[in-house]
């Protein structure tokens, strides 16, 4: 059997443009732009695992196609691919670990879960696998079942990469911008002298523009307005940068692809502690909405904001 270390090396140095080379440089590229922050323990882990995938690439290949060393190697290639795979789309995640990537700018703020991701380039690299352990077996029987298992595994790479590249385009197209105009609602209580009984609720609008290929679901939204800063110069009924109102859990079950949803809203209930020196202080307010969905089988949280003026309704 030839050894033939010159291809070895070849597909080697192919492996690590793949593994390493592009990788690194895509992750230096989004920090620097500051689009998307990976964590140093994420970064070691990958340098290692595709050092590693260089290393089998190299042994592989140094071998004839239609060896059984070759093949041998090839079922542990495809099933450690899939293991390198599975951890950079966080197929290991069970409390948030790995596979969930954040994106941030001044105002907005981002979490994906792409957990589901993982799982089909697993499956992708599983029929890899058993496409090589058929070729162990005989190398002239189990034809055509080679060929639907090889050719299983490419084409789901494919449909994979087309599934990429839809949901890289169609969250392009969405988007969840806050308006900086609110309603309000003030009820004066029992006495309507005292303002310690009174009761605000702050309704914040939003749109919905989803005008890409999937269907955004099961959304929860968390509401929650802050003080920046008001015109209380003792800092006691309304002080500075204090959170003066929330809401939890409020659920929608589908914003549909294509399509605008205007005013859309959530309403917020001041603590009654701060709503007397809402009553008698102008303030500037930041409104900050979270929410929670669901977008091509892909798990995102959401984080945005925007600051709005408050006039004292006495």
């Amino acid at each position: 059997m030839e050894i033939d270390y010159k291809k070895g090396l070849t597909y080697g140095l192919i492996n690590a443009g793949i593994y390493l080379a592009f990788p690194i440089i895509l992750i230096s590229i989004l920090s620097a732009l500051n689009i998307l922050q990976f964590g140093s323990s994420f970064l070691i882990f990958l340098i290692i695992f595709g050092t590693i995938r260089v290393f089998i690439a190299f042994i592989k290949n140094i071998y004839p196609k239609d060896s059984l060393s070759h093949n041998l190697i090839g079922v542990c290639a495809a099933i450690y691919s899939g293991l390198y795979l599975f951890y950079i789309f966080g197929g290991f995640s069970i409390n948030q670990a790995f596979g969930n990537y954040y994106v941030e700018s001044e105002n907005l703020s981002a979490l994906f879960g792409l957990q589901f991701i993982a799982w089909l380039m697993f499956l992708a690299a599983i029929l890899n696998a058993i496409y090589y352990s058929l070729r162990c077996i005989d190398l002239h029987k189990y034809n055509l079942l080679r060929k639907i298992f090889q050719r299983g595994g490419i084409i789901l790479y494919l449909i994979l990469a087309v599934f990429l590249v839809s949901i890289i385009v169609s969250g392009l197209n969405l988007s969840f911008p806050v308006k900086e105009n609110y309603t309000y609602a003030w009820d004066t209580g029992t006495y309507p002298l005292d303002p310690n009984d009174d009761r605000i609720d702050i309704t914040v609008y939003f749109d919905v523009r989803n005008l890409g290929l999937y269907s955004v679901k099961d959304i929860t939204l968390n509401g929650e307005i802050f003080t920046v800063n008001t015109s209380d110069s003792s800092q006691l009924l309304l002080p500075d940068n204090q959170k003066i109102g929330d809401i939890t859990d409020v659920h929608y079950n589908e914003f549909p692809s294509f399509t605008i949803t205007l005013n859309a809203n959530i309403t917020i209930g001041i603590i009654p502690e701060w709503v007397p020196g809402l009553i008698m202080h102008d303030a500037v307010l930041k409104l900050k909405i979270s929410l929670s969905f669901t977008y091509a089988g892909i798990h995102v949280d959401l984080n945005t904001s925007i600051l709005t003026t408050w006039s004292s309704l006495t």
